[in-house]
């Protein structure tokens, strides 16, 4: 039975998931008006999508630093202030160049949330000793649907797009001041195991683990990433699915990564994390052989929805496993993780473009599958069994 105290911690981090979702998911139905706007072609728009993830990139570094100086409390609720404010300010700015800064400032902010949100999960784990991580990213999906869905409802009822950013600023700031009381603050007692850490001569940003644990996240985002942006593509020009159903590809994934993020701390629990890792990326391989290797349209959004219910719980539990590494602190373990990972959610959909003009992109996504592999192979070398 849960303390008052941890069940204050768990909402609070889960209410801080749930923000970092929306906040960056509300910016996606107000792209098209922003194009409108500016009359924008697709070149200068793509470029402009861009300063979102350059200010995410950048300032990544900054959010292990934040959470060590300040706690995770004060971070999580200044930036989703601070998500609040851009997004209404998108909504009415008339300059791209300062839009360009806004999103750029966006970006800073969305990935504070993000990062620091991930930090306190690790450590409340440490302090719980039973798996949270992966209903926290659950709630980061729900709150991406919550804010997309949201803000779309809203401008389909008529609400112009500055009202409709105020409702969702409003939601956002409520969560800041009212749901973030459970974070960790800066003069809160930490982990029992990150006061070990302390003492510790091996603090470094370089752990081997650590590195190991952020590029198989990179090969994660990617595989994300696959799906998200190829999707589409490979239904429509290789299973012959018309552009306006091809999106339900990506949606079968959406939908899986969901549900299974939100059981996968009991899933966790019930087989252990190695089981979880090896296993999940397994699935992953086989919902990639499905789409490639049968022609039908039905089974190949069968088999995204399979790479939707094996990737669920990996990235999760990376991030679980990572922080769990006594010779380096969670904030740093955390944030190095995240921001390798994060580099493949940027880089890899070009990347994935690049070979699939090469290679086609059925060999791609064989290419990708190959990959998850390797993640299944590391995870069972290195991790230890329940």
């Amino acid at each position: 039975m849960l303390s008052k105290k941890f069940k204050l911690a768990l909402l609070s981090n889960r209410a801080s998931f749930f923000a970092a979702g929306m906040g960056i998911a509300a910016w996606a139905p107000m792209i098209p008006y922003v194009k409108e706007r500016f009359l924008l072609d697709e070149h200068t728009l793509g470029l402009l999508l861009l300063c979102v993830g350059a200010g995410s990139f950048s300032f990544m570094p900054l959010c292990s630093f934040l959470s060590w100086r300040l706690g995770c409390k004060l971070p999580c609720i200044i930036s989703a202030f601070g998500i609040a404010l851009c997004l209404c300010i998108i909504a009415v700015v008339q300059n791209v160049y300062l839009l360009a800064l806004v999103l750029f400032i966006m970006g800073c902010f969305s990935v504070t949330l993000d990062v620091v949100s991930n930090i306190n999960a690790a450590k409340l784990e440490l302090e719980l000793t039973t798996p949270i991580m992966s209903g926290m990213h659950g709630l980061y999906s729900v709150g991406g649907f919550c804010g997309s869905l949201g803000f779309t409802a809203l401008l389909t009822i008529g609400l112009p797009l500055l009202p409709s950013a105020i409702v969702v600023m409003a939601v956002l700031m409520l969560l800041g001041i009212f749901g973030f009381k459970g974070l960790y603050g800066k003069d809160e007692s930490e982990p029992q195991q990150e006061k070990k850490e302390k003492s510790s001569k091996g603090k470094t940003f370089f752990h081997p683990l650590v590195l190991t644990f952020g590029v198989l996240c990179y090969i994660m985002f990617m595989t994300e990433g696959s799906i998200m942006d190829w999707s589409g593509v490979f239904l429509n020009e290789f299973r012959g699915v018309e552009l306006a159903h091809a999106g339900y590809g990506f949606a079968a994934f959406s939908i899986a990564m969901t549900i299974f993020r939100l059981s996968g701390d009991r899933i966790v629990r019930t087989f252990g994390r190695k089981a979880v890792l090896v296993s999940g990326a397994l699935i992953v391989i086989a919902g990639y052989l499905l789409a490639v290797m049968c022609d039908h349209y039905l089974v190949a959004f069968a088999g995204f929805f399979l790479i939707g219910v094996g990737a669920s719980n990996i990235v999760p539990q990376l991030v679980s496993a990572a922080a769990s590494i006594k010779e380096v602190p969670v904030h740093v373990s955390v944030s190095v993780v995240n921001a390798i990972g994060i580099t493949g959610s940027l880089m890899g959909p070009a990347l994935i473009g690049f070979i699939a003009h090469q290679i086609t992109l059925p060999h791609t996504y064989l290419v990708q599958a190959l990959l998850v592999l390797g993640v299944a192979l590391t995870c069972f070398k290195v991790l230890k069994s329940k």
